[in-house]
């Protein structure tokens, strides 16, 4: 049998970028090989093995040929007389259909060192237009090179618009669109993901609440070298603008998190109070920390708080925010000594809250 290393960590070295993870395809050998070879099978619709000491994945050559609709809708062959130019022939782009040989040979058949070369994002074959997925792909791919200089060749972005024009991309599921959105969100440039997106006629399809002034908001907040994490700060950027049923629906349809949408929600309705903090009185900050809901959960406060700071850049405020959470949680319905109850209770502990946030106002002033 004979081992590559394909695909991005091929690309990457050639771009002289860090590479994280590394992929392997085994040419001329059986699954019960690899099996005795001490590989661990973990594909379910192709032949991929883990190492047994690098945990990394190994697949046997492959080729494949679409039959129905949907990601799911393919027949793989693999066998030990599928050729490594077959195997490489069915990836995306020229640039990542690239192999390297344990000797350090390159094998590409496709050109993909040329197109690195000249920085163009193109496509290995028609056979591009069965995945769908593709399109966001490219997408994502362009704003991750951005930085570099790549641009999507023409005759590429020609077939993706005529795959959205065909209707393809509704037969994404929305676990696959947020998959590529979140990776998008995570790389340099994540408004040129959107960019793209609009060019090619697929943004209607996908997210039409998403304005170019959305997108232009979230260049500008790529442009900061905001820190970690940047994807949930990216997302809650780029829907800032939202209002509450624009925000849901974009969230429901995209399957997100329960956190993620509450988080975004929370910093599109509070950020312009959040960032006036130092403008506030005693009973607005508690207001807003009611309306947040941060006495009961403060781990979404927190990352609504640090998102807001990477928003707006203002990396003072947070700490004064948790300071005067810190200063009202602490005070409880048993430090109350007047023997009130119900609404009465309620107020006396509202009273003592206000006048602890009052007092750490004046001594700050």
């Amino acid at each position: 049998m004979d081992v590559y290393l394909v695909g991005g960590a091929v690309r990457d070295s050639l771009l002289d970028l860090p590479v994280t993870e590394r992929d392997y395809v085994v040419v001329g050998a059986t699954e019960q090989e690899m099996l005795d070879a001490g590989y661990r099978t973990v594909g379910k619709d192709f032949p991929v093995f883990l190492h047994p000491e690098t945990q990394e994945e190994y697949a046997l050559a492959r080729t494949e040929r679409k039959i129905s609709p949907g990601h799911t809708g393919f027949v793989c062959y693999a066998s030990p007389e599928v050729t490594l130019e077959e195997d490489l022939l069915r990836r995306d782009l020229t640039i990542n259909a690239i192999a390297r040989s344990g000797s350090g040979e390159l094998h590409d058949p496709l050109g993909g060192q040329a197109d690195i070369a000249s920085k163009s994002l193109r496509h290995v074959s028609d056979a591009f237009i069965e995945d769908p997925l593709r399109v966001l792909r490219v997408a994502r791919f362009y704003s991750r090179f951005y930085h570099l200089g790549f641009t999507v060749h023409s005759d590429t972005t020609a077939l993706i618009v005529k795959m959205v024009n065909e209707g393809q991309i509704a037969e994404l599921t929305a676990e696959r669109i947020h998959g590529e959105l979140n990776k998008a969100l995570n790389t340099k440039d994540p408004a040129e993901f959107f960019d793209y997106l609009r060019l090619v006629g697929a943004h209607e399809f996908l997210w039409p609440e998403i304005t170019k002034d959305d997108i232009d908001n979230l260049r500008r907040l790529s442009s900061t070298n905001i820190p970690s994490p940047q994807v949930e700060t990216c997302f809650a950027g780029l829907t800032m603008n939202l209002d509450s049923t624009r925000l849901t629906n974009l969230c429901q349809r995209l399957k997100c998190s329960n956190n993620r949408t509450e988080t975004s929600g929370l910093v599109a309705k509070f950020l312009a109070k959040w960032i006036l903090l130092n403008e506030l009185d005693a009973e607005e900050i508690i207001s807003l920390l009611q309306q947040t809901d941060a006495f009961r959960k403060r781990a979404r406060f927190d990352a609504f708080n640090e998102i807001c700071a990477n928003i707006s850049n203002d990396k003072a405020l947070p700490a004064r925010w948790c300071h005067f959470l810190d200063l009202v949680s602490n005070v409880r319905a048993s430090d109350i000594d007047t023997g009130e109850t119900g609404p009465a209770l309620g107020k006396a502990i509202r009273e003592r809250q206000t006048k602890l946030v009052k007092a750490a106002i004046s001594f700050n002033e």
